[in-house]
């Protein structure tokens, strides 16, 4: 009896009714009760955390939509000005290309111009060299050389510029005009010697002026020789102006210039006299090229027509 627990139910009618219940499944009732109590309070929190934690992420949700409608908006009035700033500098760009187009259509039009005034002027001092006999073909030497195969244009602007700077090169060599202005005496060639009246080979041209006339060079060089011999040439000035030239004045009454100066077409280097075998003030005038002797009158007579080398 005492392993079992009696309980008395008595009713409102005086009835009464016992029950009588073993102590150990009393308890494991009470347990399991309390554990059930237990189990339905945890689930009913983790239903209330859930919850709150679905109104919490239905906030965030909200919260990130609104954000990201408001970054949209954002995006589309960058899009906006990035498209009126786009046709702005489209509009620029195309104002700078149409610009440029005018220019390059100037620069052609003044490059036409300049290729025709080169070509012009490269025929003219080609014209120059083969009138006094010079040959303006460029040697060059084949050995240890080689590269790609670009053509040339003929009459291009670097096939003028070319053809120009070598001719211009030959032509600062080239002794053209009268060393000084004056009356041609005797020509170059055969003639009677002024002294023993006999047949001889004049190496030059005599110009005969005052004594004490300036003499000027008729190229660029060098003063390779000068002196005095009594027998023959008097006070004497040879000039080196390279590219096979030389040019010999004779007889001067003075030499105004040193052996090694530099001189410039133009410059003076002596006065005209009388000082050797002469018979008279006047100037003998000799060009030599590529060491023979040639007529100077050719390369005096040229320049007429050369506005830079007129005396």
């Amino acid at each position: 009896m005492k392993s079992k627990l009696h309980i008395v139910v008595t009713g409102e009618r005086e009835s009464t009714r016992s029950f009588a219940m073993c102590k150990s499944s009393l308890f494991a009732w009470v347990l399991s009760s309390v554990a059930l109590v237990v189990l339905l309070a945890v689930f009913s929190f983790l239903g209330l955390k859930h919850t709150y934690q679905n109104v919490h992420i239905r906030a965030s949700l909200e919260e990130t939509r609104q954000e990201l409608q408001t970054a949209q908006a954002w995006n589309q009035g960058i899009e906006i000005l990035l498209a009126k700033e786009m046709a702005i500098k489209e509009a620029e760009f195309q104002a700078i290309l149409d610009g440029l187009d005018v220019e390059n259509a100037e620069r052609e039009r003044l490059l036409e111009n300049v290729v025709t005034e080169l070509k012009s002027r490269s025929e003219i001092v080609e014209s120059i060299l083969k009138t006094v006999g010079i040959k303006t073909s460029i040697k060059e030497n084949a050995k240890h050389s080689g590269g790609p195969f670009t053509p040339l244009s003929e009459n291009s602007y670097g096939d003028l510029i070319f053809k120009l700077d070598h001719s211009l090169d030959i032509i600062k060599s080239v002794p053209l005009g009268p060393p000084v202005l004056g009356s041609i005496t005797s020509l170059y060639g055969r003639r009677i010697d002024p002294f023993n009246k006999e047949v001889a080979f004049h190496s030059g041209i005599d110009i005969s002026k005052r004594s004490g006339t300036e003499i000027m060079t008729t190229a660029d060089g060098k003063v390779s020789d000068m002196g005095y011999t009594a027998e023959n040439q008097g006070n004497y000035v040879v000039i080196d102006h390279g590219k096979g030239f030389k040019t010999r004045y004779f007889h001067l009454q003075k030499n105004l210039v040193e052996k090694g100066d530099q001189v410039k077409r133009g410059q003076v280097i002596g006065l005209v006299g009388n000082t050797g075998r002469s018979t008279g003030p006047h100037l003998h005038y000799e060009i030599h090229y590529n060491k023979k002797t040639v007529n100077p009158l050719r390369f005096v007579r040229v320049a007429r027509n050369v506005p830079s080398v007129k005396r």
